[in-house]
Order: structure tokens, then C-alpha cells, then sequence
């Protein structure tokens, strides 16, 4: 693990655990992700009972995905504000995430237009100007009761007001991207 994955308690001090057992697990759960971020969690955290405790931790009625992205979000501004660079870039995607068939995942919903679960996570992130990734300004994971509806006629799409349409993450990250950011 190089140092840059040695620091994480300096990033995220307005984290606030109940119980500090919690704010130990989260530091372990993110050095093993940031140290293999392209492996599952099984493969990052090297064993079948680090990768339950990862799961327990997020199951953890405690936690709070939007605290966590809230204070990553934070922790990203304040590198924002000491970054040597002259422009900062706000980046968004939506990225499909799927699980198959597995129906049994709480939580996950149609994505793409095929029958398979999943979920969509749209992520802002700051990078500089020479490309180098700050991190996570704004994140949210939307999910689909139904599969996607490809019956509608391009005008009744065009009808409907932007809010209703899935499109309007886009909008709404950068709403929330500029609520977030330094002056």
C-alpha cells in the first residue's frame, strides 16, 4: 500500500460514528478499496471475513450513504481549495451497474433496457486542469421498478417536463455541484 492510501483520517475528520469500532472498520474498508479499486470487495479486502465485516458495515442501520458522500464531498472541496491548479473541471457520468438475474439483491432495480437488475450511479468529480482526480464532489444511484419504457414516441418523450426524466440527474448534479464548491 504506497502512503497516499495511508491518510484517510486526516480527509475525513467530521466523520461521526457512534461508536468508534465503525470509524476503524471504514478506514480499513476504504484502504483495501482505494489500494485495488478495479477488484470486488472479496478480492480487495483478501478474505471471505473481511469482505462479510465490508458488508456488515454497509448494512449497518448506523450508516448513512448520503453522510459518507457528504463528508467525501467535503473532503474533496478542501483538496479543491489547495490544488496548484488554474481551473478546476467537474466531470459527470452515469455508469450502469449490473447484477444479472439475481433477484435476491435488496435494493436493485432494472437498468439499461434489458430485464436485468442493476442500478445507475451518476458521479460528479473535480479534476484538475493537468487531469489529475481529486475526488467525489456529488453522487447518487437511482434504480428502476420497471424496465425501461421504449414505447413512447419521441414527442411524448419530449413532452413530459425535464424533471421527470431521467436525464435530469444531469441538472440536478450540477445544482449540487455548485451548492458544494468553494467561491
Amino acid at each position: 500500500m504506497t502512503a497516499e492510501y495511508k491518510n484517510w483520517q486526516e480527509k475525513f475528520v467530521d466523520i461521526n460514528f457512534t461508536d468508534q469500532r465503525l470509524k476503524s472498520r471504514f478506514f480499513k474498508i476504504i484502504d483495501a478499496f482505494a489500494a485495488s479499486p478495479g477488484k470486488s470487495t472479496w478480492a480487495a479486502t483478501g478474505s471471505r471475513s473481511s469482505a462479510k465485516a465490508a458488508y456488515r458495515f454497509f448494512s449497518n442501520s448506523e450508516i448513512s450513504k448520503d453522510e459518507l458522500l457528504d463528508s467525501i464531498s467535503r473532503a474533496t472541496v478542501e483538496k479543491i481549495k489547495c490544488a496548484d491548479a488554474e481551473w478546476i473541471l467537474a466531470v459527470q457520468d452515469t455508469t450502469a451497474v449490473g447484477f444479472g438475474d439475481r433477484k435476491a439483491i435488496q435494493g436493485m432495480g432494472y437498468y439499461c433496457s434489458t430485464e436485468q437488475r442493476g442500478m445507475l450511479v451518476h458521479s460528479c468529480i473535480a479534476v484538475t486542469d493537468q487531469g489529475i482526480p481529486l475526488g467525489i464532489i456529488y453522487q447518487e444511484t437511482n434504480t428502476r421498478e420497471k424496465p425501461k419504457d421504449d414505447s413512447q414516441t419521441k414527442e411524448q418523450k419530449r413532452s413530459r417536463p425535464i424533471e421527470e426524466k431521467e436525464n435530469f440527474r444531469w441538472l440536478d448534479s450540477m445544482r449540487e455541484t455548485l451548492l458544494r464548491m468553494p467561491a
